[in-house]
């Protein structure tokens, strides 16, 4: 299967996320939100490694754990920071923009400081996402 399918696959999952965590917002403290989503990601890992725990290596150098703490960290920071957004109430067609697009330009950003190759499309594409973000960010005052 291609890579770009599972990449949809999660650019459709983040999308869902959002509107969860719009939901959520108000029912809930958002540090215990974050903890309960991270909870619940941990089981349904659980359902999904558990079964393959004989056929895979599960770690191939300790770096890889100290990228995955780093990520576990930014991962509760985005589920508490979020939630306090909508929670005091930012709308999701601003919310999950900002956040979404935000997280296009850093990834984007990262990929070319890390050797992905630059080109004028991707610089234009770029563009448009921070233009965006930026127009909604303003909107809302």
């Amino acid at each position: 299967m291609s890579p770009i399918i599972f990449a949809i696959l999660a650019a459709v999952a983040f999308g869902i996320w959002t509107v969860f965590h719009k939901f959520a917002s108000t029912y809930v403290d958002q540090v215990f939100g974050a903890i309960f989503i991270s909870f619940v990601a941990v089981c349904a890992g659980l359902l999904v490694l558990v079964p393959r725990l004989k056929e895979v290596q599960l770690v191939s150098d300790v770096k890889g754990i100290y990228f995955l703490a780093g990520a576990g960290i930014c991962a509760f920071l985005l589920d508490f920071l979020v939630l306090q957004a909508y929670s005091r109430g930012l709308s999701i067609s601003v919310g999950g923009p900002i956040v979404i697009g935000g997280s296009i330009a850093i990834a984007a950003v990262a990929g070319f400081l890390l050797g992905d190759s630059l080109t004028w499309d991707k610089l234009a594409g770029i563009a448009f996402v921070l233009i965006g973000a930026i127009i909604l960010s303003v909107s809302v005052q």
